[in-house]
């Protein structure tokens, strides 16, 4: 029995400790002729040690991207980026999982998606349901 108290224990301890997220730095670019229709600095959130960069919202032709530029921030479980309605998780899109910790990236924003409805994007750890960042949006 006292075994077992500890492997819970242990588990409870390293739960959102646990990487998984790519940790190389990716350089992906927005299309040269992108518009830029909204952006916003990442703020970090209660279970993130960092994170620094931006949001950016691109218009190509009839397609949108969400860029995040010169983005980097700690690691942890199950990172997904988040279109949301607000500061928090409880009304949004799941884009995707976050595919590096640091660098440029690029998450196409399917057409279905009314981008006007969200103002928000976060990183947000699904598996435990923890905040690690958000980026609120608004015209530059």
């Amino acid at each position: 029995m006292r075994f077992i108290v500890m492997i819970y224990a242990c588990l409870l301890t390293f739960s959102c400790t646990k990487k998984n997220t790519a940790v190389e730095m990716l350089s992906e670019e927005v299309d040269g002729a992108a518009m830029a229709q909204d952006s916003g600095f990442f703020v970090k959130g209660p279970y993130a040690q960092s994170v620094s960069g931006k949001a950016v919202i691109y218009k190509t032709g009839n397609t949108w991207e969400l860029a995040l530029e010169n983005f980097s921030i700690s690691n942890g479980p199950d990172l997904k980026v988040y279109l949301s309605k607000a500061a928090e998780p409880a009304d949004f899109y799941n884009l995707s999982s976050l595919r590096s910790v640091n660098g440029n990236q690029i998450y196409r924003i399917p057409a279905e998606v009314s981008i006007q409805n969200y103002s928000h994007v976060l990183i947000h750890c699904q598996q435990y349901d923890h905040l690690f960042a958000f980026a609120a949006l608004s015209k530059p």
